[in-house]
C-alpha cells in the first residue's frame, strides 16, 4: 500500500464486513462507494478480526471507519468480535450488525455489543447508504469541542438503607421540571434493582446506565437519546440493570466520563446514589455539585449519618459541597433540629416532614405528588427546588406546621 492511499483513507469513510455473505458485501461496497469511501476488504473469522493488519491500518487511519458483522454464522462469536473491535480501534470504530433475524433480543444484544445499527437481510444499498448516513453524523457530533458543562449534578445519598434517598430524587426531579420546567434527567446509579423507574410507573426500558457507560467510547446527543426513557412529565430516566448479571462492571473514571457528559446536556441532573461511602459513592461525589446526605431523625441514623460525615470529610470532600437533609421529620416525640445539629457538628439545610400515606400511594402508582398539593411535603419540595434555580422563590403560603429550610 502507497501513502496516497493512506492519504485518501485518512481523508473520509473507510468500511469492512466481517463474515458476511457475498450480498451483503455487494450492498456495502455499493453503499460505500455512493459515499465518496473506501471499501477495505472482507474479514472472514469472528475470532481473529485483527487478522489483516492492512486492512486494520486503513480503518484505524481513516476519519469514519465502519465495520458491518453479520450475526448469523455465529451469534456469540459475533458478539466477542464487536467488542474486540471496539477495543482494536480504541473506540472510535463504528459497527452495523446484519442478520436475518429481527428478534428484538438479538437487536438488544448487538446494541450492546456497540452495535449503532441493526440491518435485517437481505441487505441493500439504500439502507447501508442511510446508515452510513446516520453513523457520519454521530461521528462528526462526537468530534465538536464540547462546552463547559452548564447544568447542575446533584448527587443523593442515603445514610443508610430506607432513608428515603431514591423518593427525594424521583420527586427533586419532578418538581424542577413541573415546577421551573427544568431539562432534567433522574440517574439511578444502583448497581442493580433500582427503584427509580418503577417509582415514576416506567419499568420497560431496554437499556440502564451502566450500559451507556460501557459505550463511553461512542457516546454523543444521539446515543444519549436512545437510552433514557422519556417519562410523560418531560422528566427523562436513566434506570439501573433490574437484573442480576455483571453488566455494571465498568471503570470509574468511565462513570465519572459519562457523569460530566449528562451535565453538558442537562440542566440538572439528580443522582440517585447507592447508600454508603464507597468507591463508586466517592466518584460520584467527585463529579456533582451538590451533596445532599439524608437520614431520619432517630438515634441509629443519626449515628450512621454522623459517621458518613466524618468518613466524607476525611476524603477531602469540601464540607461546603455537604447538605444535611433530615428525611420523615415529625415535630411529635422527634429530636428538634438543633440537637440533631449539635450531634452530627453540622447545620441541616432541609427537613422534609413525614408523608407516609401521600408517599406510598405514590409510589404504588407510580403518580409521584405533584407540586401544586397542598401538603406539607409538596411545600417544602417546592422550597427544596427553588432554591436551585436562580431568582426563584418557593410560594409563601404554608401550612401551621413549619420546617427548617437554610440554604
Amino acid at each position: 500500500m502507497n501513502s496516497e492511499e493512506f492519504t485518501e483513507s485518512a481523508a473520509g469513510l473507510c468500511a469492512a464486513t466481517l463474515c458476511a455473505d457475498a450480498e451483503t458485501v455487494a450492498a456495502v461496497k455499493q453503499a460505500v462507494g455512493r459515499k465518496n469511501g473506501t471499501f477495505a476488504g472482507e474479514l472472514q473469522d469472528y475470532a481473529h478480526c485483527d487478522s489483516d493488519p492492512v486492512l486494520v491500518q486503513k480503518l484505524q487511519r481513516a476519519e469514519v471507519c465502519v465495520c458491518v458483522i453479520d450475526f448469523d454464522r455465529d451469534r456469540a462469536a459475533a458478539v466477542g468480535a464487536a467488542n474486540a473491535l471496539q477495543q482494536m480501534l480504541h473506540g472510535r470504530g463504528s459497527l452495523i450488525a446484519v442478520s436475518a433475524n429481527s428478534d428484538p433480543a438479538l437487536l438488544l444484544e448487538a446494541m450492546r455489543a456497540g452495535c449503532g445499527e441493526y440491518l435485517t437481510k437481505p441487505v441493500v444499498a439504500d439502507q447501508v447508504a442511510e446508515a452510513l448516513d446516520r453513523l457520519r453524523t454521530r461521528s462528526s457530533a462526537r468530534k465538536q469541542p464540547q462546552s463547559k458543562p452548564t447544568g447542575r449534578i446533584l448527587a443523593l445519598l442515603g445514610a443508610r438503607g430506607g432513608a428515603g434517598a431514591t423518593t427525594l430524587a424521583v420527586h427533586l426531579g419532578c418538581f424542577l421540571v413541573r415546577q421551573y420546567g427544568k431539562r432534567t434527567l433522574i440517574l439511578d446509579e444502583h448497581r442493580r434493582l433500582g427503584h427509580v423507574s418503577l417509582y415514576l410507573g416506567e419499568d420497560e426500558g431496554n437499556y440502564h446506565f451502566y450500559e451507556l457507560v460501557r459505550n463511553i467510547a461512542r457516546l454523543d446527543e444521539i446515543l444519549l437519546d436512545g437510552f433514557v426513557i422519556h417519562h410523560s412529565s418531560c422528566l427523562d430516566i436513566l434506570p439501573s440493570p433490574d437484573v442480576f448479571d455483571d453488566s455494571a462492571n465498568v471503570s470509574l473514571e468511565d462513570i465519572q466520563r459519562a457523569i460530566r457528559f449528562l451535565g453538558q446536556n442537562y440542566e440538572f441532573v439528580v443522582i440517585d446514589c447507592p447508600h454508603g461511602v464507597h468507591n463508586l459513592s466517592l466518584a460520584t461525589i467527585d463529579c456533582c455539585d451538590e451533596l445532599y446526605l439524608i437520614a431520619t431523625p432517630d438515634v441509629p441514623a443519626l449515628r450512621d449519618l454522623s459517621r458518613h460525615i466524618d468518613r466524607l470529610l476525611q476524603g477531602n470532600v469540601p464540607p461546603s459541597k455537604i447538605k444535611v437533609v433530615i428525611n420523615r421529620f415529625s415535630s411529635e416525640g422527634a429530636l428538634a433540629l438543633e440537637q440533631i445539629e449539635k450531634a452530627i457538628r453540622q447545620p441541616i439545610a432541609i427537613a422534609i416532614p413525614n408523608a407516609s400515606s401521600d408517599l406510598i400511594r405514590a409510589m404504588n402508582t407510580g403518580n409521584p405528588v405533584r407540586p401544586e398539593r397542598k401538603s406539607e411535603f409538596a411545600i417544602e419540595m417546592k422550597k427544596w427546588a427553588a432554591s436551585l434555580v436562580p431568582g426563584q422563590v418557593a410560594d409563601a403560603a404554608e401550612p401551621k406546621r413549619r420546617f427548617a429550610f437554610w440554604n
